[in-house]
């Protein structure tokens, strides 16, 4: 009887088997940031911005240009992004939150820093708007 107790377990999804139990917050290295939120972010715009500031923090172009809508140039404008808010980024933010109908605004003011960066959040996917999945507009700062 704990044999099949254990086979249900096993193959009903428990994930047993694996052995990285490293929450994604510590993986994406979201869980580091010092970060205070105002306004009123969803999760998925929360996730995103985080996300973003993540990468500006880590320097980290690729990975930036890899959040971003498609169109544009986005890997040039992810490392332009990267070398100009990458030191402020190493510092506490603030970001304030306004949603729109769709899409979300989020400013961003680093520690130290007299310019604020804007992001601009728009849905991951047009045809499905308001499952909550975003990307940032890399094109010129807001």
């Amino acid at each position: 009887m704990w044999l099949a107790g254990a086979l249900v377990l096993l193959l009903g999804g428990c994930d047993t088997l694996s052995t990285d139990k490293t929450p994604d917050r510590i993986k994406d290295g979201t869980a580091e940031l010092e970060l205070t939120v105002t306004g009123r972010p969803t999760p998925g715009t929360l996730a995103t911005a985080e996300h973003v500031l993540a990468r500006l923090e880590a320097r980290d172009a690729d990975g930036l240009a890899e959040l971003a809508a498609e169109g544009g140039e986005r890997e040039k404008d992810a490392k332009r992004w990267v070398a100009r808010w990458g030191d402020a980024a190493q510092r506490p933010a603030t970001v304030d939150f306004r949603l729109g109908e769709m899409e979300a605004s989020a400013d961003v003011r680093f520690k130290g820093e007299r310019s604020r960066l804007s992001l601009l959040l728009i849905p991951k996917d047009k045809n499905k708007p308001y499952d909550d999945r975003f990307v940032v507009v890399l094109g010129e700062d807001q």
